[in-house]
């Protein structure tokens, strides 16, 4: 009986679960044909562009046209999804989808291990869920590779999400801001400066609490960065209009920024391998290479087909190195 079984398993078309241990220490059985994955939350759908865009079933995030023509074809045309990391209960929903693999990638905390595994209970489907660390990328890259069979675009990957080593000496100190009006700096030390700490740049913050702290004008003056870096584009005009945001040596420099945002934020929204795009654009203006901000921008993009699979149109590249030229002082 033992042999048959073995022959059986030799022959073209018989299944062959996968077992791997995910972030929770959890062994989760992946089926051998896994054909409609949903991404519980926007870090691991970006995951999945990435590493197997034609198996997703869709984006549980707004996804704008701008962005998908960044993405590969298949995952271009993708319908929004319910977000299982949301506050709503959308089992229900998720369950008319049908999926045969549920995908979550980022924070492993105590509230992110207890939806994996309830879900597991209730829907009857495999969940697994990924270290959204940036150090851990190339060993999650692996194991969803080898869960998938795509053990080589894996490796594809793994050389891009690789990040060199830093070459500041002294570090740059940073502040990167999210808002326009009420205004939040990242703190040293969260998920959302993860991109800095990797290039051993110094975060700065007000003192407090929290991974994004409230901030105002004449702390971001008293801190005195070397770089300034915007997620939100509005912040443009709101410097332009302002002497004392001009007059801080960031700006006057041109060294104050918006990151970039195509096909998702360089920098940290969400929290997944559209970061490694920000590193390489971050490295860039630290080395202090004979290019723009902008122009780095564009090349950098240009290496989107590295991760995503699809090179951008020279439109596409052109309106986002415009996005990340320097704030007019």
């Amino acid at each position: 009986m033992r042999l048959l079984l073995a022959l059986l398993l030799l022959l073209p078309g018989v299944a062959c679960a996968t077992d791997i241990v995910d972030a929770t220490g959890r062994t989760v059985t992946i089926p051998d044909h896994v054909s409609r994955i949903l991404p519980a939350g926007p870090p691991a759908a970006v995951l999945l562009v990435a590493l197997a865009p034609d198996l997703m079933l869709g984006f549980p995030m707004d996804v704008s046209q701008e962005a998908r023509a960044f993405l590969p074809p298949e995952a271009a045309s993708l319908p929004k999804v319910p977000r299982l990391t949301g506050k709503q209960d959308v089992t229900e929903d998720i369950r008319a989808l049908k999926p045969d693999l549920i995908v979550d990638y980022g924070d492993v905390t105590p509230a992110y291990v207890d939806l994996a595994q309830k879900t597991q209970e209730k829907l009857g489907v495999p969940v697994i869920l990924l270290d959204g660390a940036l150090a851990k990328t190339p060993d999650v890259l692996r194991l969803l590779g080898r869960a998938l069979h795509r053990e080589t675009r894996a490796e594809e990957v793994v050389k891009f999400a690789v990040p060199a080593p830093p070459t500041a000496s002294p570090p740059l100190r940073v502040i990167y801001l999210r808002g326009t009006t009420d205004l939040r700096a990242v703190a040293p030390g969260v998920g959302a400066a993860e991109v800095f700490t990797a290039l051993h740049w110094d975060v700065l913050a007000p003192p407090g609490s929290g991974g994004f702290r409230p901030v105002t004008l004449d702390q971001i003056t008293a801190l005195d960065p070397d770089e300034l870096i915007f997620a939100d584009a509005r912040m443009r005009s709101v410097v332009a209009a302002s002497d004392a945001w001009r007059a801080l040596r960031a700006v006057r420099a041109g060294r104050a920024l918006v990151a970039p945002a195509l096909p998702f934020g360089w920098i940290e929204e969400p929290p997944s391998l559209n970061r490694f795009l920000g590193l390489g654009w971050l490295r860039a203006i630290q080395a202090q290479i004979l290019v723009r901000p902008d122009l780095a921008a564009r090349e950098v993009a240009t290496t989107d087909a590295d991760l995503f699979g699809r090179q951008p149109d020279p439109a596409a590249v052109a309106a986002l190195a415009e996005s990340a030229k320097p704030l007019a002082p």
